[in-house]
């Protein structure tokens, strides 16, 4: 009876301690991956777009002598172009991929945020993409078609 009482002891002792064991590593496992997931990454920079987070700027020296600024002429405004379309705003929660043909397979141009105002140019034959231009950037691109709410 006392080698049974001992074995079960064993067992029960065993048991016990691959169940503490378990639970550390499921805690150290959840406190990696909550660190790990806590920072976020960094923002991403599209073509045409210009980041000044993190640019090292060195102080420039200054030269010996300046040159004297040459006179500029001064170019007259262009008319500003009738708007074609119609202006609307992005209001997929996770903003739009801009693409360069109406194709999920097509190249990516870049993106529009969520609420960023677009003009919607002309939509494609079969009505599921949409030719835009931010207002923002001046970038145009394709952009499926049911993601924008217009604004007239």
């Amino acid at each position: 009876m006392a080698g049974f009482l001992q074995g079960l002891s064993k067992l029960i002792l065993g048991v016990a301690i691959a169940l503490i064991l378990l639970s550390l590593a499921g805690v150290a496992t959840a406190r990696y991956f909550m660190g790990r997931l806590s920072v976020l990454p960094p923002r991403p920079v599209f073509e045409g777009e210009t980041s000044t987070e993190g640019a090292a700027t060195a102080p420039a020296e200054a030269p010996a002598t300046a040159p004297e600024p040459a006179p500029e002429a001064v170019p007259e405004p262009a008319p500003s172009p009738e708007p074609e379309g119609y202006a609307a705003v992005v209001t997929q929660p996770i903003g739009l991929v801009i693409r360069a043909e109406p194709s999920t397979a097509s190249q990516q141009l870049g993106g529009v945020d969520y609420n960023a105002q677009v003009q919607v140019l002309e939509d494609s034959d079969d009505g599921r993409w949409m030719l835009i231009r931010v207002s923002a950037s001046g970038q145009e691109g394709w952009v499926k078609a049911g993601n924008t709410r217009s604004l007239n």
